[in-house]
């Protein structure tokens, strides 16, 4: 069974060998990642001006900020990804509503719902069939409500 201590010791070995032998690679594209998501603000207002992903991109090299052969395409890239990431935060997550009143607005409101819909209900069979309107055929009648439902009578 492996000790805590050795491993620990072991893992810190390789992580100094890996750093002594193998210069640190990062991904190309992170640095546009970061710039992007700490100056969103100020590129999105350069885009509202309308200012190009060129001429924005150009200027971030020339103050390096970007390196010299720095992207145009990857730049919108990132801000595109970096809008989405955050609209995914703010629109992403439906917000519940609380109701805010007692027990007393709460039943309110289920009266008000109840009597919307039994004014939506026709009172009886003779009234929805009197606005209907009566279909004949062949094997008997169908009456079409004014509610949109069908009735059939033989």
């Amino acid at each position: 069974m492996l000790e805590a201590q050795s491993v620990e010791a072991a893992v810190k070995c390789a992580a100094d060998s890996i750093r002594k032998t193998h210069v640190g690679t990062k991904r190309r594209n992170s640095e546009y990642a970061i710039v992007v998501k700490i100056g969103y603000d100020e590129i999105q207002k350069l885009r509202d001006d309308g200012y190009g992903y060129d001429i924005i991109c150009k200027t971030l090299s020339e103050n390096g900020t970007l390196d010299v052969d720095a992207s145009p395409k990857n730049l919108c890239t990132a801000f595109l990804r970096e809008r989405k990431r955050r609209q995914s935060r703010t629109h992403g997550r439906p917000s519940i509503a609380k109701p805010s009143g007692g027990m007393a607005e709460k039943s309110k409101a289920v009266e008000s719902i109840n009597r919307e819909a039994a004014r939506a209900e026709p009172e009886n069979e003779q009234t929805k069939k009197l606005g209907g309107r009566v279909i004949s055929t062949g094997l008997g009648n169908i009456i079409k409500n004014t509610d949109g439902s069908f009735d059939y009578d033989n």
